[in-house]
């Protein structure tokens, strides 16, 4: 049964959640790029959202939110590449569980008490005093995290493919044997790349908590991750191949009152992402570190 809002209301979401997985799927071609895993980007969005959670429910003051969402990202970022960089270890399973950190404190504290960021009247985080108050087009408009979502989008673009620094990242993950020449200098820059990847990840976080008022969703770093390796870790086929999925989420809320088809609607982004992975995905992988890799099209 379809809910008894305008037809069209649901749909204006969809420029959100495209935003929203174009910024994750850009957070994890800089892990990536980095060597540490693209599954990073899900930790860092998870940590994001728990900041902007807790800094709101202690302070009120939802400047002060985006500040500690932007930290607890950051900071997820720095320990998890330090601890990858220092430990040598898997970068795919140590990303994956620490990412499970945040996740798992998210969902404790959701279910300790009512998240206020999530249910303030009006909404925290929107510019107010405007006609689209209260609009089904209040978050397009007067949303600082979307507005700003084109704008960092491009900057990342910039900074990994116009400056000296994107093209060193790209240089050491394209072929490892670079490192042999500054262990360090190497490690500098994959450790940048991860707090990068961690910025990009701060403001989908804001815009998914606008709309995700019932739980904060789990699993969309994957989502990023399948678009990023999908379109062969370049910038614009991931952000359009980002669309799928986020139409499907724009979908769910003509299915809220069927149990069976509003199930199928929350998993359907997570098996679009999968047949990506499947049809589109080959040689996009990492192979192993030799000095062929990624540069040799007959490798991976």
């Amino acid at each position: 049964m379809i809910p008894a809002v305008p037809i069209w209301a649901s749909l204006t979401t969809l420029p959100l959640e495209w935003a929203a997985l174009a910024l994750l799927t850009v957070g994890a071609i800089y892990w990536e790029r980095s060597a540490l895993s693209g599954i990073g980007i899900e930790g860092c969005v998870l940590s994001a959202m728990l900041g902007l959670c807790l800094g709101y429910e202690w302070s009120g003051s939802y400047a002060i939110a985006a500040l500690a969402g932007v930290g607890a990202s950051l900071a997820f970022a720095l320990v998890t590449s330090v601890l990858l960089l220092w430990l040598r270890s898997d970068p795919v399973m140590g990303s994956f569980c620490l990412s499970l950190i945040p996740g798992a404190a998210l969902i404790l504290f959701s279910r300790q008490t009512p998240l206020r960021l999530l249910h303030d009247t009006p909404p925290p985080g929107l510019f107010r005093g405007t006609i689209f108050d209260g609009t089904y087009s209040e978050d397009l408009i007067l949303n600082p995290w979307f507005l700003a979502a084109p704008l960092v989008l491009a900057l990342a673009a910039l900074v990994m493919l116009k400056t000296p620094y994107g093209l060193r990242l790209r240089g050491y993950s394209e072929n490892p044997a670079f490192a042999r020449h500054g262990p360090w200098q190497v490690a500098r820059t994959r450790l940048w790349g991860a707090l990068l990847g961690a910025l990009w990840a701060a403001p989908a976080a804001g815009i998914l908590l606008r709309y995700d008022t019932e739980f904060p969703t789990l699993g969309l770093g994957y989502i990023a991750l399948a678009c990023a390796v999908a379109g062969r870790w370049a910038f614009l086929p991931g952000i359009a191949l980002a669309l799928g999925p986020a139409l499907l989420r724009t979908l769910r809320p003509y299915a809220a009152e069927d149990l069976a088809a509003g199930i199928a609607l929350q998993a359907a982004p997570f098996l679009l992402a999968l047949l990506y992975l499947i049809f589109l995905s080959r040689r996009a992988l990492r192979a192993a570190t030799t000095s062929q890799t990624r540069l040799d099209p007959d490798v991976l």
